[in-house]
């Protein structure tokens, strides 16, 4: 790892670790959504129109049980495990109540 990868690295600990530190304030599901709004997708456009479009990579750490699911999934469904997460996220961007629920695990 070059030195200032290492030292973003170290720096990015160094915020998770103050913000772990803070206690929790008492915060509703519709407090998260009125400050925290999910981006949403213009209205009209396609997250995966036809044709080739440009990517970016995006790495995700994931445990062994969920890495299993996500290949037992995919290959039932005759599909790369990127195409499932893709779906996902394209799901994520215009269903209101899973954004809801996402918000709810993440925030307890």
């Amino acid at each position: 790892m070059s030195k200032k990868a290492s030292e973003i690295l170290s720096r990015m600990k160094e915020v998770a670790a103050r913000e772990r530190a803070k206690p929790p304030e008492e915060i509703t599901p519709q407090d998260l959504a009125r400050e925290n709004p999910v981006p949403r997708l213009p209205a009209g456009a396609s997250p995966t129109p036809s044709g080739k479009r440009k990517t970016v990579r995006f790495t995700v750490d994931l445990d062994p049980e969920l890495h299993r699911f996500l290949r037992i999934y995919a290959l039932e469904q005759g599909v790369r495990g990127s195409e499932v997460l893709r779906a996902l996220l394209e799901e994520l961007g215009s269903d209101p109540e899973l954004q809801a629920s996402i918000q709810r695990r993440l925030h307890g």
